[in-house]
């Protein structure tokens, strides 16, 4: 069964009155007229002392006794009787009070008063009176001789009527007071268990899940200061609900310009702000630029340019400031003037580093945010900076991996811009390898077959490395593709060349090439040199030649020195003999102590494998380079061709 608080306080309070008025009766009424009757009692009994010590039954002088008795009488009038006894218990003396009996006959003889006598002191009286008579019995002793005894009966019938009085009066009394009390506490219970009930309510609906509930302290007691405990409370789950339901939200977006707008909004709602404004800092130019406003108000709100000197404020003020607290030279740097409106500036945090800046725009019913208010939007900015931080290396890693699939995709176009297999020709091998150092390069060979007896061989190398030079070196094959179509002379192909790239390569850029025929009928290879590395001829005794003719690269002039320079060489092949035709990116591929792997290295991998085909000649060759570098990357693209006689 459910008891209410009003209903125990009401019952307490009848329980605590009843207490009260049972102790009040027993110790004003009872106790009192109980010691009033114990002094009767001790009163009496030293009566019938003084009596038995009188010490005259020897000389059996009853008359003496009943003279005294008769005198004690008239002098104590709740003194029922006195009977004194001999040694044979028979009476001798005694005397009646006749006023405190109800007797038949008004005037009695002194037998009759004997017989009343000897019954009220046996007992002989009425029930409902018994306890309204009293007797105290006393030996007549002389040493160990009971000569007698005396006994005297005494009325204690108006301390009886007295206390059964006074016990009416303490029942009506409290009657009344706890009828007194129970409105009395009816009335304060009420008042009492009002802002409880109230409490209670407002539990049961932040129980349910409304945490909007606040409850005005109506005392300043301590239920008022459970009232604050309460609201305190809710305010620290509604803080609670915020903070979880903005993790949720930050986790389901990785939009940085969403997540921005997001944080805005439900930033200023939470702490009650009129408006507010986020501004984060460009990796770019460093200067803290506002994301939120719309496109037609962010020139109100112009990128801020915060030196290392207010970046060290900033951060040293970590739940954040007011505005208007702010040093004269700190209002510079956010561009807030004087009469405009003031505000909250929290810092946003990432690793030590100022990440950003949210701004709070102050209500204006309010003066200023209150510390709770301040440290919230602290707490809800140090969760919101995480989650922008995500957004923005989730954006970089997007924009990275779009470049990446970009760049995956050129690298495959420029892959297919490579001879997808080795030329098949009588007495001739052949084999080639392009590692770009990025996942694009510049490093190009090809090989184009001009009739039945005749190749071109070509290998270039764009200046640069990565996305600029492979577009330059997707151009070339496209121009070699159309070229050596009509010119069968490596150096008219190269002066045609030259003068194409010239008239729209970007004047920094620049690309060196070897360009040769091979005739199989005549075992010759007829080449020219634009500027690049040498061709190397290696014969079956491992005697080898570097081959140097004078040439400049394409596209460093418009054709007169270029023209001029330019030589084409013819070389025999004997069998046995190869060609090795590479970019410095082979030579000058480096180990981890900056050591250049080398055209010795080179050389001695080709004498160690010259007996070798073509195919095994290149694995070794990049084997060896591997061993070398031993983990260290390539910093620039590797390419090599290799052309061997075989009969």
């Amino acid at each position: 069964m459910r008891t209410t608080l009003r209903a125990k306080f009401i019952l307490l309070t009848t329980i605590l009155v009843s207490i009260i008025m049972g102790s009040v009766t027993y110790f004003f009424t009872i106790r009192e007229l109980e010691t009033k009757r114990a002094a009767m009692e001790v009163q009496i009994k030293r009566i019938a002392q003084n009596i038995a010590t009188m010490q005259l039954l020897d000389n059996q002088d009853w008359t003496v006794y009943q003279n005294y008795i008769s005198q004690l009488m008239a002098f104590n009038e709740d003194i029922v009787y006195i009977a004194i006894y001999d040694d044979r218990n028979s009476l001798r003396a005694h005397t009646l009070n006749a006023d405190l009996i109800e007797l038949d006959q008004p005037v009695l003889s002194r037998r009759r008063q004997a017989e009343i006598v000897q019954r009220l002191d046996n007992g002989a009286i009425a029930t409902e009176s018994q306890g309204d008579l009293r007797t105290e019995r006393v030996n007549i002793q002389a040493g160990d001789r009971v000569l007698g005894g005396v006994h005297v009966g005494f009325s204690v019938i108006d301390i009886n009527r007295d206390l059964q009085t006074g016990i009416q009066l303490n029942v009506i009394l409290a009657l009344f007071y706890i009828v007194f009390s129970i409105i009395l506490s009816i009335f304060l219970s009420r008042r009492l268990t009002r802002p409880l009930e109230r409490l209670s309510k407002a539990m049961k609906a932040v129980n349910e899940g409304d945490l909007t509930q606040t409850v005005v302290p109506e005392t300043h007691d301590e239920i008022a200061q459970l009232t604050h405990s309460f609201n305190e409370m809710v305010e620290g789950l509604r803080e609670r609900q915020i903070i979880e339901n903005l993790g949720y939200e930050l986790s389901a977006s990785f939009q940085f310009d969403r997540l921005a707008s997001f944080i805005k909004d439900h930033l200023s709602s939470a702490i009650g702000a009129a408006d507010a404004r986020l501004y984060i800092k460009d990796q770019q130019n460093g200067v803290y630029k506002e994301i939120t406003a719309a496109r037609n108000k962010s020139g109100f709100f112009p990128p801020l340019e915060v030196s290392s000197e207010a970046a060290a404020y900033i951060k040293d003020q970590q739940d954040g400031f007011m505005i208007r607290t702010a040093p004269d030279w700190m209002l510079e740097v956010l561009r807030h003037q004087s009469q405009g409106e003031d505000g909250l500036v929290v810092p946003m945090m990432v690793k030590e580093e100022l990440f950003g800046m949210l701004f709070f725009e102050l209500p204006h019913h309010k003066k200023q945010y209150n510390n709770k208010q301040i440290h919230f939007a602290a707490t809800l900015a140090n969760q919101a900076v995480l989650a922008l931080e995500n957004a923005q290396l989730y954006e970089g890693l997007r924009e990275q991996e779009r470049l990446k699939r970009e760049l995956e995709i050129a690298r495959e176009m420029q892959r297919n811009l490579l001879p997808e297999k080795m030329p098949q020709l009588a007495n001739f091998q052949f084999d080639a390898i392009c590692q770009p150092a990025q996942e694009v390069g510049g490093d190009y060979y090809d090989f184009f077959q001009l009739d039945e007896h005749r190749l071109g061989v070509v290998i270039a190398d764009v200046s640069g490395h990565g996305t600029s030079a492979s577009f330059y070196m997707a151009e070339i094959k496209g121009m070699m593709l159309q070229l050596t179509s009509s010119y069968l002379s490596p150096k008219n192909l190269l002066r045609e060349l030259n003068d194409k790239l010239y008239h729209h390569i970007h004047r920094n850029m620049f690309i060196t090439m070897i360009y040769g025929v091979l005739d199989t009928r005549k075992n010759d290879f007829h080449f020219v040199r634009a500027g690049h590395n040498a061709l190397l001829k290696i014969d079956a005794s491992c005697e080898h030649h570097f081959m140097i003719p004078p040439g400049i690269a394409l596209g460093l002039d418009a054709g007169t020195v270029f023209d001029s320079l330019l030589e084409e060489v013819t070389v025999k092949l004997d069998r046995g003999e190869t060609l090795v035709f590479y970019t410095d990116g082979l030579t000058e591929a480096m180990n981890q102590q900056k050591d250049c792997f080398g055209e010795e290295r080179l050389l001695k991998c080709l004498t160690n494998h010259q007996l070798q085909d073509a195919l095994q000649m290149r694995i070794s060759i990049i084997e060896s380079l591997g061993d070398f570098m031993a983990g260290s990357q390539p910093h620039d693209d590797i390419t090599m061709v290799l052309l061997r006689r075989t009969q």
